[in-house]
């Protein structure tokens, strides 16, 4: 069957009991698949060599008519130029959207274990504002643009992380062939970064005990345990109940979670039990810290607000409350080498050929250390 393909002979074609096509009057070679189902595809026949060939150009309406035309018209062209469009390269979805899922999928997700915060930067910073624009048309003035507004919005440490974030995106666009330049190059941090010293006193860490005890959960629990373990915030959001062994009193951080990449064993003092005891346990949902029961507590800013607004202390964040930790076991007489082993550093007093040669645990010493530190924290 010939007839000039329209919009609406498309829409009036039925289905029948066998396969049938409508030949293009418009077109040579292109034409209308429908099935028994009432699918309707397109596609263009043509020679190539001795043999005869089809190319599909998509489903309709999801490809247009127009468009597939437009499919149809250059696969013809390829054949005219000696070029079998079967064979050719399979063309890359070059949006920004396509290629950042691609990049976390295929680099960031295998290679990082901060994959998700890369990914949460680079889809609300870049994906959310030029998704849908060809990666390679992204200039350097778009990428100031974007750390220009994370600078005007307060978040200055964040505009350079989102630099970082998008210099990375483009070397590996590079390594791939994706794009030939890097528009971050020449492109400088927009603000000085200074390392945090920040270390709440004893009146604070009183008052902010105070202050998470009129809380209720996950954060009644959540923060104290962050000071009573003194591991980094993320840690302790993920903690699983599969992780506790309550009767030999350790948490253990397996390898695919802790920031060095190695397991590491917590003890875990009186305190510190005492905090897990109080949290609730959810049937099918090994989560301790947890408000969905399928993904651990992420609000960590709005809580932070309530509990400056309550203990009325300021300008802290929880991972000072770490460093708070290491300063008073250290205050408590504990030894360097043995806060390095709780913080499960990799770096520190035993370090470089002394990491390599000394293998003790310090599990001991680690126990004594945390049992410490909660007795202090019991008695504020």
């Amino acid at each position: 069957m010939r007839k000039a393909l329209t919009d609406k002979s498309l829409k009036a074609l039925k289905p029948k009991t066998k396969r049938y096509e409508v030949h293009d009057l418009l077109c040579p070679g292109f034409s209308a698949r429908v099935s028994v189902r009432g699918r309707v595809s397109f596609s263009v026949k043509y020679r190539y060599g001795t043999k005869q060939k089809r190319f599909s150009c998509g489903t309709y309406p999801r490809v247009s008519l127009a468009k597939a035309r437009e499919i149809a018209m250059e696969a013809l062209r390829q054949v005219d130029e000696g070029i079998d469009p079967a064979r050719r390269r399979r063309q890359i979805d070059l949006t920004v959207e396509a290629v950042v899922g691609d990049f976390i999928k295929k680099y960031a997700c295998p290679n990082n274990r901060s994959w998700k915060e890369a990914r949460r930067v680079l889809n609300r910073e870049l994906v959310s504002v030029h998704g849908q624009r060809d990666i390679r048309k992204i200039s350097r003035a778009d990428i100031l643009e974007i750390m220009d507004a994370a600078s005007a919005r307060g978040a200055r440490y964040q505009s350079n992380r989102i630099l970082a974030h998008i210099r990375k995106l483009f070397n590996w666009c590079i390594e791939r062939g994706i794009v030939e330049t890097n528009p971050t190059n020449g492109i400088r941090k927009q603000h000085r970064e200074v390392a945090r010293s920040r270390v709440l006193d004893e009146q604070e860490i009183t008052s902010l005990l105070n202050a998470c005890a009129q809380d209720g959960y996950p954060y009644k629990q959540y923060v104290p345990l962050l000071l009573a373990t003194a591991q980094r915030r993320g840690e302790l959001a993920n903690m699983r109940w599969s992780e506790l062994d309550l009767e030999n009193r350790t948490w253990t951080i397996p390898a695919e979670r802790s920031k060095n990449g190695k397991t590491h064993v917590v003890p875990l003092s009186d305190y510190a039990m005492k905090l897990l005891d109080e949290v609730p346990q959810f049937v099918d949902c090994d989560l301790v810290f947890t408000t969905t029961r399928v993904s651990p507590i992420s609000s960590f800013s709005k809580a932070l607000r309530r509990l400056h607004a309550v203990s009325g202390t300021s300008n802290w964040h929880l991972h000072d409350l770490r460093r708070s930790a290491t300063s008073g076991m250290a205050s408590l007489g504990v030894d360097p080498h043995v806060a390095d082993k709780i913080l499960n550093h990799m770096s520190g007093i035993i370090s470089g050929v002394a990491l390599v040669y000394n293998r003790h645990d310090y599990k001991d010493e680690k126990r004594e250390a945390l049992e410490k530190w909660g007795q202090y924290l019991a008695r504020l």
